[in-house]
């Protein structure tokens, strides 16, 4: 499942235990930006997928991340 993969590539990047969609990215998770970027590297390598620099400044949520993700399938 999709968001299951999600949660794994996104839990390498935080402490946040239980990942849910309306989590933010940098106030719930704690992300820094280099971690956002690192992470779409990773999300880019399993979906085999290119994020524009434009999309990824659009992903506040880790439901944004899976709506773009689903859109792209």
């Amino acid at each position: 499942m999709m968001f299951d993969e999600v949660k794994e590539i996104i839990s390498r990047y935080t402490e946040v235990e239980s990942i849910t969609e309306n989590l933010s990215l940098t106030d719930d998770l704690m992300l820094t930006s280099l971690d956002v970027v690192s992470m779409v590297g990773d999300f880019e390598d399993a979906f085999d997928i290119e994020i524009a620099d434009e999309e990824v400044m659009q992903m506040k949520t880790v439901g944004d991340i899976l709506r773009y993700l689903k859109n792209r399938e």
